[in-house]
């Protein structure tokens, strides 16, 4: 992964921390923003946010790269590229920002999805909206076939063929 994805990835964490409900600021609903907001882009706008792959773990699809930098922020240690993360990881897995997210990293469409899947949050479990039939047909610490995660999408056949098209 490259500097910018990973810069990318930290900014999410800001700006999923900076505007989360108080309650569901933990690593993981944070993560889960990122699996849902991906989807909903994808469907709207026929790109993903994040240049992620996806696992299906015991509790929902975790994005493998942003998971690992999340780790190693709780862990202290330095971050691919020396980056410096604009956010820490406290008791209960808490996820803060240091500093305000930098958005310039992310187009208006990318903010949208996000915003409107926080704004989810505060009234709906994250976790059983991540728990689709990719998620579920995967395979538990599988990693999750994109044309998985595509046919859960109301516009699939387009988006798979978008997406082969896009990858030979």
């Amino acid at each position: 992964m490259n500097k910018e994805s990973i810069s990318r990835i930290l900014e999410a964490f800001a700006y999923i921390a900076e505007r989360a409900p108080a309650h569901k600021k933990n690593m993981y609903n944070v993560l889960k923003v990122f699996y849902l907001a991906d989807k909903l882009h994808m469907e709207r706008y026929g790109r993903f946010i994040f240049d992620e792959s996806y696992s299906a773990m015991e509790k929902g699809p975790v994005p493998s790269t942003a998971y690992d930098l999340i780790k190693n922020i709780g862990k202290g240690k330095e971050l691919p590229f020396s980056v410096e993360s604009p956010v820490k990881l406290g008791s209960n897995y808490i996820v803060t920002a240091k500093r305000q997210a930098d958005e310039d990293l992310f187009s208006g469409s990318d903010l949208l999805c996000m915003d409107e899947v926080i704004q989810l949050s505060e009234n709906e479990d994250l976790g059983d909206l991540s728990h689709d039939e990719a998620w579920k047909r995967a395979g538990r610490n599988n990693f999750m076939p994109v044309e998985a995660i595509l046919s859960t999408l109301q516009n699939s056949k387009a988006l798979l063929e978008l997406h082969h098209n896009r990858h030979p």
